[in-house]
């Protein structure tokens, strides 16, 4: 596995903090950003790679695997953790317009009507959903760097499930290795507009479909339709791409081939 090297760690918050950069409203409120494609595309991995190194060194109860859910909401951008556990408690881990890595807490608490799970017949809510549902608590912690973000919210997430016996939790990072193979291609097919892409923190939200948009009023989505296919829509008059290909996975890394293109 690639271990995160201390130029990751030293050039991550500089780039990032070009997410400032709206589109077309730049006296917009910070919790409106969203990154462009080739941010998410840069930056997911690299995340992905300092959780997974933390992960390993915070063993949680026997069973437990957490799902990393992309999200850039109220002005942060990265990784829910999402525990295959009932929780009213929820951990973000992203880089904040600044630049900074964060890590976020949100707790759900007792809707006015009753309490309700965070998870309804085996589906996730949304953060939206769970927002309407519930009272919502929500505290952001700045790190200094990368490692120490991703350890405490391992750390946290130690602490909410405490119970033995424990082993090192697995993150379900499938989903995230094919996203990636998309990224990358729908990056390759629009370059010369690297449109922001929206992430929404819902659970295969790969299928609902990704938005994109451009500063000149060009949109679009990214969508993945099982077993394998991505599908690109975009519109930038008199312009439109569409295309689609498939991203295979074996155990170590994503390899995508453009076979499919329409």
């Amino acid at each position: 596995m690639h271990r995160p090297s201390q130029m990751d760690q030293l050039t991550f918050p500089r780039w990032m903090a070009s997410l400032l950069d709206l589109p077309g409203r730049g006296d917009m409120k910070l919790n409106c950003f969203y990154p462009r494609l080739s941010q998410a595309r840069d930056f997911l991995p690299v995340l992905r790679q300092y959780l997974t190194a933390a992960a390993s060194r915070h063993p949680l109860v026997v069973g437990m695997t957490v799902d990393l859910l992309p999200i850039s909401d109220d002005g942060l951008f990265g990784y829910e953790l999402v525990p295959d556990r009932k929780t009213h408690t929820y951990f973000t881990v992203g880089c904040s317009a600044q630049g900074e890595p964060v890590l976020r807490k949100t707790i759900y608490g007792e809707a006015a009507d009753g309490l309700r799970l965070v998870a309804i017949d085996g589906r996730i809510l949304s953060r939206t959903e769970r927002s309407a549902r519930y009272h919502v608590r929500q505290r952001d912690t700045a790190f200094s760097d990368w490692p120490a973000a991703t350890e405490a919210a391992f750390a946290q997430l130690l602490a909410l499930f405490p119970e033995r016996p424990r082993q090192p939790v697995a993150l379900s990072d499938q989903a995230q290795r094919s996203l990636d193979g998309a990224l990358a291609i729908a990056y390759s097919h629009l370059a010369q507009w690297d449109p922001f892409i929206r992430f929404c923190g819902l659970a295969n939200e790969e299928q609902l479909g990704f938005a994109l948009s451009g500063s000149r009023g060009q949109h679009g989505e990214l969508v993945f339709q099982r077993p394998d296919i991505w599908m690109l829509r975009w519109k930038a008059a008199p312009r439109a791409v569409y295309e689609s290909w498939s991203v295979v996975l074996d155990a170590s890394a994503a390899s995508a081939r453009n076979d499919l293109a329409s």
